[in-house]
């Protein structure tokens, strides 16, 4: 269901706001609230963003290690770069 909500702007600054700190759509981020306080249930959204978030911390952490392993200096990425400059023929 669509409805309109009127409220004065600067509550509907703070919300936006808030709502992306949380990582959530103002959408989201409503009717979460709304379901919290009339005791609807909750909604997934929240955790599937917290193991998106999990698993990309996840991902770089890996990607991090393995730069690390393979360059071990910043001589090494220097090479690494202009290596691929010469290849990109810049």
């Amino acid at each position: 269901m669509k409805t309109t909500i009127e409220m004065p702007d600067d509550l509907f600054r703070r919300a936006k706001a808030v709502a992306a700190l949380q990582g959530l759509s103002m959408k989201d981020w409503l009717t979460n609230l709304l379901r919290r306080e009339v005791g609807a249930g909750t909604t997934a959204a929240p955790d599937d963003k917290q193991q998106e978030i999990k698993t990309f911390n996840h991902e770089l952490d890996q990607l991090a290690k393995k730069i690390s392993a393979t360059w071990q200096g910043p001589q090494d990425a220097v090479a690494a770069i202009q290596e691929q400059r010469r290849d990109l023929g810049t």
